[in-house]
């Protein structure tokens, strides 16, 4: 479009739904729970513990994680969540 020229219902219309799309892809992207790893931030953040107890984890081999060099922050695989939230289910239930 050139400064002058006159928009159609149509252009405003194709606009919206290409913006429409544009966002939602974005929030979707930042909040998909589908992701393969998490920071130790997002991880505490789903799981209601601190970055601190998070990263003990790591350390301590209780979540399934890895660090691509010594001082990268770890990686937190997502089947790790659901196992962490099924071991939780259990202890709450007794089973």
């Amino acid at each position: 479009m050139n400064k002058g020229d006159i928009l159609t219902v149509q252009d405003l219309i194709n606009f919206g739904e290409k913006f429409k799309t544009d966002i939602g892809g974005l929030i979707q992207a930042k909040i998909n729970p589908l992701r393969d790893f998490f920071t130790p931030k997002e991880f505490g953040a789903r799981i209601g513990r601190p970055y601190s107890t998070v990263v003990y984890m790591c350390k301590t081999g209780k979540l399934k994680a890895f660090q691509e060099s010594p001082n990268c922050s770890w990686l937190i695989h997502s089947s790790e969540l659901e196992r962490f939230v099924k071991a939780a289910e259990a202890n709450v239930t007794g089973e």
